[in-house]
């Protein structure tokens, strides 16, 4: 789960993102949340997730610190720093059930 730490480490520190802590579940419908005190939760299974899918996970719980919710601004927040991220996410839903 180091690996999973870094990732929020750095990719907190590039963005200039705040976080409380990171808490690892073994959520079988979630992969990620973030409290409205900022602690961010995410699944074990993440780690079996490539990379660059395990970093959507994370931006996508750190842009959640400042807009806690799925709205039009969140998304474009998203976009604005992962343009890809839709690629990204069509993997995790296509590919994240085989993730055990």
């Amino acid at each position: 789960m180091l690996f999973l730490s870094e990732r929020v480490y750095a990719i907190a520190g590039e963005h200039a993102f705040r976080y409380l802590k990171i808490r690892i579940s073994s959520a079988r419908t979630r992969w990620g949340s973030c409290s409205s005190r900022g602690t961010l939760s995410f699944t074990y299974r993440l780690v079996m997730a490539p990379a660059e899918v395990l970093d959507y996970v994370v931006l996508h719980e750190l842009v959640h610190t400042q807009i806690g919710n799925h709205s039009k601004t969140f998304w474009n927040k998203v976009g604005e720093l992962m343009p890809d991220y839709r690629r990204r996410l069509a993997w995790l839903k296509t590919n994240g059930k085989f993730l055990m």
